[in-house]
Order: C-alpha cells, then sequence, then structure tokens
C-alpha cells in the first residue's frame, strides 16, 4: 500500500457537530475522584437526532468543589432535577436524561509536539432544560447538524449505555 504522507492535516479534529445548540442525552455517567477528595463526573453526551444519533458530540465535567457547584446545579437543573433544596444522585441516574447543548469548537496547542487540537466545548451556562428530559419526547426535533432532515425521538435508535452503572467507558465510545 502507497500511502501519500504529504500534505497531511496539521490539526487534530475531533469536533462531531457544527456550533450550536443540539439537543443531546446523557450517554454515559462516571464518577472520578480526584486529589484532596474532589469529586467529578465525567458525562459522555450523545446526539439524539440526525444520522449521527447516538453518536458521543462531547464530554462533559460536573466539578462538585465549592467552585464549581453553581454550575454543577445549572446541569443538574437543565437535566430535569429538582434543585431548590438538597439533592441525592448519583452519575448513573442522569443516563437518559435530556438537554439542549450550546457547543462551540475550540482549538488548543498540544505541548507535546505543538499539533493543533479541535474539540467542541460547552459554554459554561450552555445547558437548557427540555420538558421532562428523563423520557418525554415533545418538542425533540430538531434539524441534524449535517444540514440533515429533523428526526423524531421515537424513531432513533437506542443503544445501551456502557457507563449504565456508573462504569468505565470503552475506548470506542470516548470522543478523544
Amino acid at each position: 500500500m502507497r500511502i501519500e504522507l504529504e500534505g497531511a492535516d496539521e490539526v487534530d479534529d475531533f469536533v462531531i457537530v457544527e456550533d450550536g445548540e443540539h439537543l443531546m442525552r446523557v450517554g454515559g455517567a462516571k464518577q472520578m475522584d480526584g486529589a484532596e477528595g474532589r469529586i467529578s463526573w465525567m458525562l459522555r453526551m450523545e446526539l439524539v437526532h440526525g444520522i449521527r444519533a447516538g453518536r458521543t458530540a462531547v464530554t462533559e465535567w460536573v466539578n462538585f468543589t465549592p467552585r464549581g457547584l453553581h454550575r454543577a446545579r445549572l446541569i443538574l437543573a437543565a437535566l430535569g432535577f429538582d434543585v431548590s433544596d438538597t439533592l441525592e444522585v448519583e452519575p448513573h441516574e442522569l443516563i437518559g436524561r435530556k438537554a439542549y447543548l450550546r457547543v462551540a469548537t475550540e482549538e488548543t496547542l498540544r505541548e507535546a509536539d505543538q499539533r493543533v487540537q479541535r474539540r467542541s466545548r460547552v459554554a459554561y451556562d450552555g445547558w437548557s432544560p427540555v420538558g421532562d428530559t428523563a423520557g418525554d419526547t415533545a418538542g425533540d426535533t430538531v434539524g441534524d447538524a449535517a444540514g440533515g432532515p429533523a428526526t423524531e425521538a421515537a424513531e432513533v435508535a437506542e443503544r445501551p449505555a456502557s457507563g449504565s452503572a456508573g462504569g468505565s467507558f470503552a475506548a470506542d465510545e470516548m470522543p478523544f
């Protein structure tokens, strides 16, 4: 096999969706224990509609630190939880819940080799609720990021989420 390496793209592009607001569901949730007893949740957010339905579009972090609690509250409220008082919730309880996420492309330089990397990131306040996110499909039609027609949520093939019990993600499910 002959492989022409000249002209290869100098950018590692991990962007799945165009910038804008997209309906997504939590496809996986995993608790990560950090230094000094700090806890974070890693959420694998999947597209709900279109030709890329079920694909991971972005990985989001919920940080339960004094600085991160405000955003954690925004995220949990967008996913349909009552955040007006103390809340008991585990990562696996987020699986399947839906919200609209506002994403934008971010470019960074990888320190090791100075390669440009492009990834989708969710804005700090980029989470919006969608009715009963645990299962309501009313109003859940949006166009596909690639310009395809809108798809009803009922037509979207459900696939099992590997993190459904708070477990780890398979390597092929991680966006990067």
